[in-house]
């Protein structure tokens, strides 16, 4: 009495069974059933096959009837019209009547459904392919194929988008349009890649340079192989989570032999450093002249 009371509580309490009523697939093919009762929150169907004079693969009845409260965690029984194997053996051994009981028929629709099941796995292989039908626990096999990897905090659905997605762009790899495609698809940010170019000029003596204010020494770079990727968003706003996902896009994506620079907005150059300036407080080649803070502390 007890365990009755407690499964017949409130909605949410302990112990208590979710129930749904049963929609009505009875006539319809088994097929089509089966997506009926999964949209209708209910398990994938317990099947039995029975001999009828309807077309086969078709429900002949169904436990429980239509509109009864099932619990959800159990499946809904389906009678599924089949042609025995025991119609395929001397009369001898088969039934007068469909109806008339027959041990060999029962006996032998055990090795027709394990034989249905394995034919059904190899009937539905196309639908792996697909990424509107694929298992979820395929997705990122599916994904592999274009080199894509998504994060575990994505939503499946938004997995699904971008496999629906993932042909088109991978016969663009490379290009601006498909990396930018990408990013907004990985990220969610629309942003802009300006082509052969790159955010400093390089070092130069001579020149009114000054260190970490608006040159840096940096390795020989070709403009034909660089790009900027421009962020609508001010590095501040921009999380470590989502930088590195950006970089992990564009790295993936972009030609193997370019080189690329983040550029967010407000920011042009890079931050002021402290230390030397070439033409501010030291000199090259002028006497070597240095800093009173620098001149009176450790020379180490």
């Amino acid at each position: 009495m007890e365990q009755a009371g407690t499964r017949s509580g409130r909605a949410g309490s302990p112990g208590r069974t979710r129930k749904l009523p049963v929609p009505d697939v009875t006539g319809l093919s088994r097929k089509i059933a089966e997506k009926v009762l999964a949209s209708a929150g209910f398990l994938p169907p317990k099947v039995h096959f029975v001999e009828s004079y309807e077309q086969a693969d078709t429900l002949v009845a169904q436990m429980p009837e239509r509109g009864t409260l099932w619990d959800v965690d159990k499946p809904v029984t389906i009678h599924v019209t089949r042609v025995s194997w025991v119609r395929h053996l001397p009369s001898v051994y088969r039934p007068k009547r469909a109806e008339d009981p027959s041990f060999l028929r029962d006996y032998l629709w055990i090795f027709q459904q394990v034989l249905d099941s394995v034919s059904r796995k190899i009937d539905s292989v196309p639908e792996l392919f697909n990424p509107g039908t694929t298992p979820p626990e395929f997705l990122a096999w599916l994904a592999s194929w274009f080199a894509i990897s998504f994060d575990e905090s994505m939503p499946e659905a938004h997995r699904r988008r971008i496999l629906r997605e993932a042909p088109m762009l991978f016969r663009m790899r490379g290009t601006r349009p498909a990396i930018v495609r990408l990013v907004k698809l990985f990220s969610g940010l629309d942003v802009e890649i300006e082509e052969n170019r790159w955010p400093y000029r390089g070092f130069r003596i001579g020149v009114a340079s000054t260190i970490g204010l608006d040159t840096m020494i940096l390795p020989e770079i070709s403009m034909s192989q660089t790009f900027v990727v421009r962020i609508p968003m001010a590095f501040e706003e921009v999380g470590e989570d989502l930088l590195l996902r950006l970089h992990k896009v564009i790295e993936a994506e972009k030609p193997a032999h370019s080189n690329y620079f983040l550029q967010f907005t407000g920011v042009e150059g890079v931050t002021e450093y402290e230390g030397m300036r070439v033409g501010v407080s030291s000199q090259i080649g002028i006497g070597m002249t240095v800093d009173e803070a620098t001149d009176k502390g450790d020379p180490y």
